[in-house]
């Protein structure tokens, strides 16, 4: 019980779990039994010929039309499901009269022309369903005319007549359904598309903007997010501060432990340093294992974000072959002053990571002057 709500569930948020086969066998399953119970009822309200004759059609659905489908031969399948319809709906109109309502299955067919033909992406989708359309409604008219002046071949009479809405209630019924299902399988595969193309739309957002191994932004985005911020400075004087961060000793982590586990440190201090910033804030790849930060604060409150950044990497274990791998980062803090270009900031936190560098490591430098802490 717990799968099928689960599958309901997805099914309602327009995750694909039908491929067309599926769909088409299902299908024809589906018209196969309400043939089998049109025959029945046939057969029961003394139409012995006829409803063995509908009965017969619904096994033909099963032994005929059914292999088709495995063959994936949708195109035929679909003509022969639709000529059938259309025939049989004339043939029994004529027997038993319109008011047995059969006619209703022809507004089944325009809404089937149209959903199998777009789940099959068939070349002739855009023309196929408006043609079927409106030959359907050609036989509609003509099978309306002819009823109009003539009588129902066989006419039902005393009790018997109780058939004629039996057939009517059933038929509009199975028809309402039948739309139903196909309305809402339509939207379904809408929804389904759309969130294929959103997620395709993601994946190429992620390549194009964010770093393959980190999952950080590029160069070549942040370049462009920093332009923004220069802008907003000269407008509005909003300031923002810039943290370019190295790990330290890095090269010692991928000659002691291999290119896999520097890799993984890579990504792990990157990931610290994702859930230890703001939505608003930026984080890039700057290169190799350089960090940049992008803070939309002042420098006192970025230096205390980098602090925590600092402390936090220094805290952090990454484990790889049993063995758990420590590293530190050394950070330069820059804050955006109005007037200046962007890569006199760049080149002012540059500086100042690597007087931090030369100074102890693993430390956050926000003036040249300051004198390093003591290890």
């Amino acid at each position: 019980m717990s799968n099928f709500r689960h599958y309901v569930g997805e099914l309602i948020k327009g995750n694909s779990f039908f491929g067309p086969k599926l769909i088409y066998r299902y299908s024809i399953i589906s018209f196969a039994a309400i043939h089998i119970l049109l025959g029945v009822l046939q057969c029961l309200s003394g139409q012995v010929i006829l409803g063995l004759v509908t009965a017969i059609v619904g096994c033909f659905y099963i032994t005929i039309i059914l292999p088709l489908v495995e063959k994936e031969n949708y195109l035929l399948t679909l003509i022969v499901c639709l000529t059938e319809v259309i025939v049989l709906e004339f043939i029994t109109t004529l027997l038993l009269g319109w008011d047995a309502g059969f006619y209703a299955y022809l507004f089944c067919a325009i809404s089937a022309s149209f959903y199998f033909t777009y789940i099959t992406q068939n070349k002739h989708r855009h023309v196929m369903p408006l043609a079927l359309s409106i030959m359907i409604l050609l036989v509609y008219y003509i099978g309306y005319i002819v009823m109009k002046y003539l009588p129902p071949a066989y006419i039902y009479s005393g009790k018997a007549a109780a058939w004629i809405t039996v057939f009517h209630v059933v038929n509009i019924a199975i028809t309402f359904a039948v739309m139903v299902v196909f309305s809402y399988l339509f939207v379904w595969e809408i929804k389904s598309k759309n969130l294929a193309l959103t997620a395709q739309n993601e994946q190429l957002d992620e390549l194009a903007n964010k770093d393959p191994l980190t999952h950080l932004y590029n160069r070549r985005i942040m370049n462009k997010i920093m332009d923004q911020r220069m802008e907003l400075l000269k407008k509005t004087g909003k300031r923002f501060t810039m943290i370019i961060g190295d790990i330290d000793d890095f090269k010692h982590v991928n000659d002691t432990y291999g290119h896999d586990a520097g890799d993984l440190v890579l990504t792990s201090v990157a990931a610290t340093i994702l859930n230890s910033v703001r939505s608003e804030d930026s984080v890039c790849r700057w290169g190799g294992e350089e960090i940049l930060i992008l803070v939309n604060d002042p420098l006192e409150t970025a230096a205390l974000a980098a602090e925590r950044i600092r402390s936090r990497i220094e805290a952090m274990a990454v484990a790889f072959d049993n063995q758990e791998i420590h590293v530190t980062m050394t950070f330069g803090i820059a804050e955006s002053i109005p007037g200046y270009k962007l890569e006199h900031l760049i080149q002012q936190a540059d500086d100042k990571l690597y007087y931090g560098k030369k100074h102890g490591k693993n430390q956050v430098v926000v003036k040249l002057e300051e004198t390093p802490p003591q290890e």
